[in-house]
C-alpha cells in the first residue's frame, strides 16, 4: 500500500461525525443490509442506504465497499434458523430458499441503482460464524459459491468497473480458522475462474492485548499461502475488517504505534479498520466526534493521505 496509501473504515452510526481523512468506507452494520432494503418480493426501500451513501460521499470518501448479506426473513430458506445475530434478526443467517426470485433481483437492483457510486462488493459476511450463515454444511457452502458466481455476473453486467470479492474468511482459530475457511474456498474453486472474483476478503482480529502484530501477520500470511495452495486465480487480498485490541482493555500508545508499523504495507490491497464509532469494542475503538484514540493516531500516521 505504500504507493497508494489509504484509510479504510467501517461506520455504524450516521449520527456521528466521521473523519475527513478517510478515503475508503465499508457499508455493513449500519442498518442498510439486504434484509433492510428488500422488504418483500420486488419491493425495495432504499431510503436508509441512500442516506448512508449521501453522508459517505459528503465526507469526501472516494471508494465505497458494500457487503451483500443478511437474508430478508421472507426470502430465507429457514426463517427460524437459530443463532442469528440479534441486530440482524430472524432468518438473516439463512441463505435464501429461492435465489432466482430474491438474491438475483436484489443484486441486480442494487448494482444498477448505485452504478459508479458503489465501487466494490463483498459477497456475504463471515459465513464461518452461525450468526451470519447457518448451518455450516456442504449445501450452504455450495450455494454461497453459486450465489457469488451469480453476483459477479450480475454486477459486472451493470457496472463493468465494479470489483467483486468473496465472502470474508476468518483465519482466527476461535472462528474456525483457515481449516474451516478452506471448505468454502474449495467450493468457490469449483466455479469457473472461482466465480470471477477480483479479490478474496478476510477479517483479521488478533486476540487479547499482546502479540497483536505477530498474530495479524501470521493470519495474513497463512491466508495468502492457502490461496496459493488452492491455486486461486487472484492473489489480491482485502482485509475488510480488522482491529487491534478487540474487546480488551486497550493497548499502550507505544505498542499500538509499533504494531501498526509492523503490519503496514504487508501486502493487502486494502485494509478497513472496524469501527470508528463503536466505543463498546474497548481497545479496538478508533474514535468519534473528534476524539482521537491512540489507534486513530497510528492509522493516520501509517495509512494517511
Amino acid at each position: 500500500m505504500s504507493d497508494k496509501q489509504k484509510i479504510g473504515l467501517g461506520f455504524t452510526d450516521t449520527n456521528q461525525e466521521w473523519p475527513r481523512e478517510t478515503t475508503h468506507a465499508r457499508i455493513w452494520d449500519i442498518g442498510a443490509a439486504w434484509k433492510d432494503i428488500h422488504v418483500a418480493p420486488d419491493v425495495f426501500v432504499w431510503d436508509r442506504l441512500d442516506e448512508v451513501m449521501a453522508k459517505i460521499e459528503a465526507t469526501g470518501i472516494k471508494h465505497i465497499l458494500y457487503v451483500i448479506a443478511a437474508t430478508p426473513a421472507w426470502a430465507a430458506r429457514d426463517p427460524q434458523a437459530p443463532h442469528y445475530a440479534p441486530w440482524l434478526g430472524p432468518g438473516s443467517n439463512s441463505l435464501p430458499g429461492d435465489p432466482n426470485n430474491s438474491w438475483k433481483p436484489f443484486v441486480y437492483a442494487l448494482s444498477e441503482r448505485y452504478k459508479g457510486r458503489i465501487h466494490a462488493y463483498e459477497v456475504w459476511n463471515e459465513p464461518q460464524l452461525p450468526d451470519f450463515m447457518y448451518p455450516w454444511d456442504e449445501k450452504n457452502r455450495k450455494d454461497l459459491a453459486r450465489m457469488t458466481d451469480d453476483a459477479v455476473r450480475i454486477i459486472k453486467g451493470n457496472d463493468k468497473n465494479a470489483l467483486v470479492g468473496s465472502a470474508s474468511i476468518l483465519p482466527r482459530e476461535t472462528s474456525g480458522g483457515l481449516k474451516k475457511a478452506e471448505k468454502f474456498l474449495k467450493e468457490l474453486a469449483k466455479r469457473k475462474n472461482w466465480g470471477g472474483i477480483d479479490f478474496v476478503a478476510t477479517h483479521l482480529y488478533p486476540e487479547g492485548s499482546t502479540k497483536q502484530a505477530t498474530q495479524w501477520i501470521d493470519y495474513f500470511d497463512d491466508t495468502k499461502a492457502l490461496l496459493k495452495k488452492l491455486k486461486c486465480p487472484t492473489s489480491t487480498i482485502w482485509v475488510t475488517e480488522t482491529a487491534l485490541g478487540l474487546l480488551s482493555g486497550g493497548i499502550s500508545e507505544e505498542k499500538i504505534d509499533k504494531y501498526a508499523g509492523n503490519i503496514y504495507d504487508r501486502g493487502a490491497a486494502h485494509i478497513y479498520w472496524y469501527a470508528w464509532d463503536r466505543e463498546d469494542l474497548g481497545g479496538a475503538w478508533i474514535g468519534s466526534q473528534g476524539f482521537d484514540t491512540y489507534m486513530w493516531t497510528a492509522i493516520k500516521k501509517y495509512w494517511g493521505k
